[in-house]
């Protein structure tokens, strides 16, 4: 079923909902302005601007309803844009909309519509606070990073942007997750057609309209006075790669550590990187399915205080493409309405030459304001 027609399924219900009995309509709504100066050696002043703002922004419309204790379930479409934000990567560019339907039961949870995939959604990883994080890191959009390209010039992926798995990004798909036991949840996801532009695929790639799946495991666990969760996860897409990924997120009290880790590979099945360029499918587009990446950090929160220092690294199996970005953000929260960012950040990319517009680094200082409804 094309999501056009689920959208329109789903708008046409709206008034027939809000009229039922028994129905539990919610809207709501977050929208940000970041202001970032960077500053960067010599050799790379001509990549990026030293100020730039950008903004973004989304709402959430939803209408649950409970049989009883044990069933119920909700039709959800959120909406959301962004302004000059350096990767257009919302399902289309520079906005976008997620619809999707989910189902509880004491056999577990049914979810059908456009969502991240069941690794997505167990991943912990490394503490992030603020607007700022180190997953399909948001410092982008002030020192750009060669190695990950999603606009209307093209899409190339040169190094992995996350330690979870996103190659399908939120992609229309079916989820299940189990019932929790022994405060452990398996979860399963597939995916008819794995092209989505919150993900890593080039829609001119032969295997952009395959599909695939993902599986993943999570558990949250109490030893005395310390909370341990943690995620393991795989993935394989049609011709495309596998994909393993791991989180792990250890907390007491106001502190938590954690780290994540994912590896992509090609196999005998899988189609072979293209060595033929064009201007929408450029050199290495698709070099994420043979990588790695990693993540850890620490986070502290107080009060209505948030604050992490973290690290993401990813690295190209065959390539010298790497990624380095340290982030230390912040965030305090005045009310239920408002509240503030504060971030500074580092960060090193290296492509596969030495040439200036293939390489960037520099630092990064930002702050901002964010307004909820």
């Amino acid at each position: 079923m094309k999501i056009k027609y689920f959208l329109f399924a789903l708008i046409a219900l709206f008034p027939s909902l809000a009229a039922a009995g028994g129905w539990d309509i919610d809207v709501s709504g977050h929208a940000q302005g970041i202001y970032g100066y960077s500053h960067r050696p010599r050799r790379f002043k001509s990549n990026d601007k030293n100020n730039h703002i950008v903004g973004q922004g989304d709402v959430s419309f939803s209408a649950a309803y409970s049989f009883d204790d044990d069933y119920s379930a909700s039709i959800n479409f959120d909406v959301m844009g962004g302004i000059d934000q350096e990767l257009k990567d919302y399902n289309q560019g520079a906005w976008g909309e997620e619809a999707y339907v989910i189902a509880d039961s004491p056999y577990g949870r049914l979810m059908l519509g456009q969502t991240f995939n069941v690794d997505a959604q167990f991943h912990e990883g490394a503490p992030e606070a603020g607007a700022i994080g180190i997953n399909n890191s948001e410092v982008v959009d002030f020192i750009r990073n060669p190695n990950w390209q999603r606009n209307s010039r093209g899409t190339r992926f040169a190094t992995l942007n996350t330690t979870y798995i996103n190659t399908d990004g939120v992609a229309p798909k079916v989820s299940y997750i189990s019932p929790s036991f022994y405060n452990t949840m398996l979860g399963l996801t597939y995916v008819p057609d794995a092209y989505n532009r919150r993900g890593l695929v080039n829609k001119r790639a032969s295997y952009s309209h395959d599909g695939g799946f993902v599986a993943a495991l999570y558990s949250a666990q109490e030893f005395g006075k310390f909370k341990l969760n943690g995620s393991l996860g795989y993935a394989e897409f049609h011709d495309n790669d596998k994909e393993m990924s791991a989180s792990l997120r250890l907390s007491r009290g106001n502190v938590s550590i954690g780290g994540g880790w994912r590896k992509t590979y090609i196999d005998g099945r899988d189609k072979q990187r293209r060595i033929e360029v064009s201007e929408q499918m450029p050199l290495l587009f698709d070099n994420y399915r043979e990588g790695q990446a990693w993540d850890i950090g620490v986070g502290y929160e107080i009060g209505p205080f948030k604050t992490a220092l973290s690290y993401f690294e990813s690295k190209a199996e065959r390539t010298s493409n790497k990624d380095k970005i340290t982030v230390f953000s912040n965030q305090y929260q005045f009310n239920q309405y408002a509240e503030v960012y504060l971030a500074a950040a580092h960060v090193d990319f290296e492509g596969a030459d030495k040439a200036p517009a293939d390489n960037n680094q520099g630092y990064a200082f930002m702050a901002g304001i964010g307004l909820n409804f």
